[in-house]
């Protein structure tokens, strides 16, 4: 009894230990913490998400059970002490495993002892198996053809060196992405600009991220090796193991892949500061410009598409191989006379365009057509070898496309009558854009501002508002037949709204660099304020790409108005040359009985 006494006496008076953790030390490490005001300090902020209001203060768009305190998505303070609280007081074993970054970051800011960090065999075992110490930056290219597409896409491979060649498809790519059930169209759009699905991180193997991305969807893959170190990769998917639960509002415009997958990076380097350089609206290719200023990219790497090169080869082909490459594939005959009439090389060019498409409608048909690529193959190894391999010409690089952001300074006349144009648009680009990185012949603007000045009148007007300007055309070819559309939805002078749209086909021409003829079928309506004035007809665009920096546009109108009854004619020519990061611009219109014409200079946002 009486040494029963004695134990439980020493054990009161003793420090309380626990997990090999004691109160005193609990309270050294926060003393330390606060002395070292860590709360303010970049790393912490980063690995919290914080940004700061136009108020002064921190918050964090990070929900779910990232956060420790009940206050910690606003209070980076309460956080770093609930956090010390929970990975180094008693009764939390296996806390740290739960939150590696946090406590790799608390070893290197504070003195921390070694016996009082915990081992994670289980964590340390899956990030040896994954063996990344590089990671880079992909980048898919643009594709108006769906919503989600529009603006391009970002994400992250993690490579292990072991991987070498070919066999960085064995990598993981870590993506961040809205999950959005089966929404599409006007409620799609706006449940994504207003935030109201959920962003969360997922890992694939990037063989399905290239199948997805590059074979389904045939968009071309930019790979930019990052400038990290390999303690930095660890850290930075020691910080990923941590958001596993968490996620965060997804809005189109600022908050998605592209901002979500810098902040990851930037909890890594946060010396690095890339966010702070963003605008307030974020798309994939200002990601990738913000990293290239920071000097986090090393090198870059294109990895084509099977659309690109499927695309390459039908543009070599004349009229009668593509007739005959019709006869093979939907007719599955080669008796025809446009086949039988080809010389032996046009026949072995007209077959492996055959196989390249092919490989692409396995893809997206999710069918193998292994018999008729067989019958093929065949064929074409008959024929021996006399064709030269394909050559895609690589597109620029999206890092040389001209800025997102922009502002133009014009003069022209309206109605005779002299004006100076102030315009700034926050869009993608239109179709007097330097397309780089870009999908070729398509538009995609919104919230630009137009605003001018006539000294006749001597006053000011908003003369137009463009809240969304989308364009996209795809060309015809013997074996499909892709849809083309526009729709345009802004303000005209005196903010009456206007809704148009049409819907139609694109042919490329072989003229020049880069031809290409669309037809619409349009609906206009304008003067929605008060009694709509709609219009039925048809629009004509021709548009061309003489060289890299010189671009035309004719475009021309027939609509009939259902209101007035009667018909009227719109024209529209414009050119565009760029040099560097400015751009030069000419326009001159006929809109019914109107005349316009205008100069101006396109800069790029500060």
């Amino acid at each position: 009894m009486v040494l029963n006494c004695l134990i439980l006496f020493l054990f009161l008076m003793a420090p309380q230990y626990s997990w090999g953790f004691s109160l005193q030390t609990t309270e050294s490490y926060k003393q330390q913490a606060l002395e070292k005001n860590l709360d303010t300090s970049a790393g912490w902020l980063k690995l919290g998400h914080y940004r700061k209001s136009l108020t002064g203060k921190f918050q964090s768009p990070i929900r779910g059970n990232y956060f420790i305190s009940a206050n910690g998505a606003n209070n980076p303070r309460a956080e770093l002490i609930a956090t010390i609280d929970l990975l180094f007081s008693s009764g939390t074993s296996n806390q740290q495993c739960r939150y590696l970054a946090r406590t790799s970051w608390l070893k290197r800011s504070l003195n921390i002892s070694p016996q009082h960090l915990e081992a994670c065999p289980d964590k340390v075992a899956w990030k040896k198996q994954l063996g990344a110490t590089e990671a880079y930056m992909i980048f898919a290219a643009s594709d108006l053809s769906s919503a989600p597409s529009s603006f391009g896409h970002t994400f992250l491979r993690l490579h292990n060196p072991k991987n070498k060649g070919h066999l960085d498809l064995l990598d993981y790519g870590l993506n961040y992405a809205a999950i959005t059930g089966n929404d599409s169209g006007a409620l799609y759009a706006l449940k994504g600009i207003f935030g109201y699905y959920p962003g969360t991180y997922s890992m694939l193997p990037y063989h399905q991220k290239i199948q997805e991305y590059s074979n389904l969807e045939g968009r071309d893959l930019w790979e930019y090796k990052l400038n990290l170190t390999p303690e930095q990769v660890e850290f930075m998917i020691d910080h990923l193991l941590e958001l596993e639960g968490a996620y965060a509002p997804y809005y189109f415009a600022d908050e998605n892949c592209s901002s979500q997958m810098l902040e990851l990076i930037e909890s890594a380097a946060p010396e690095s500061n890339i966010t702070g350089q963003l605008h307030h609206f974020v798309i994939p290719l200002d990601s990738l410009k913000v990293l290239a200023r920071a000097g986090m990219l090393v090198d870059e790497k294109l990895r084509t598409s099977l659309q690109t090169e499927w695309r390459t080869r039908y543009a070599d082909l004349d009229f009668t191989q593509r007739t005959a490459l019709h006869s093979v594939l939907v007719n599955k005959t080669d008796e025809t006379d446009e086949y039988q009439g080809l010389t032996k090389k046009d026949k072995a060019q007209t077959l492996e365009a055959a196989l390249s498409y092919l490989s692409i409608r396995e893809y997206r048909d999710k069918k193998e057509y292994g018999d008729e690529k067989y019958r093929l193959s065949v064929a074409r190894a008959k024929l021996g070898a006399i064709t030269e391999p394909v050559i895609v010409s690589p597109p620029k690089s999206p890092l040389l496309s001209p800025p997102t952001a922009a502002f133009y300074l014009g003069y022209g006349q309206l109605e005779q009558q002299d004006y100076y144009q102030f315009k700034a648009h926050r869009g993608f680009h239109d179709l007097l854009s330097d397309d780089s990185g870009l999908a070729p012949f398509s538009q995609l603007d919104f919230f630009s501002v137009d605003i001018r000045y006539m000294p006749t009148r001597q006053n000011w007007d908003l003369y137009e508002f463009v809240l969304l300007s989308m364009l996209a055309t795809s060309p015809w070819t013997q074996l499909e037949k892709p849809h083309s559309w526009f729709i345009d939805i802004g303000t005209q002078p005196k903010f009456v709204p206007y809704v148009t749209g049409g819907w139609g086909a694109s042919f490329d021409l072989p003229i020049m660099k880069a031809t290409r003829w669309s037809l619409f079928a349009v609906s206009k309506n304008t003067d929605l304020t008060e009694i709509a004035h709609p219009y039925l007809g048809g629009r004509s665009m021709f548009m061309m790409k003489w060289v890299d920096s010189f671009r035309t546009l004719f475009q021309s109108e027939y609509l009939y108005s259902t209101s007035e009854g009667r018909f009227l004619w719109n024209h529209y020519l414009a050119g565009s040359f760029s040099h560097g990061q400015v751009e030069f611009r000419a326009e001159v219109e006929r809109k019914d009985q109107e005349d316009r014409w205008g100069f101006s200079i396109v800069l790029p946002t500060p």
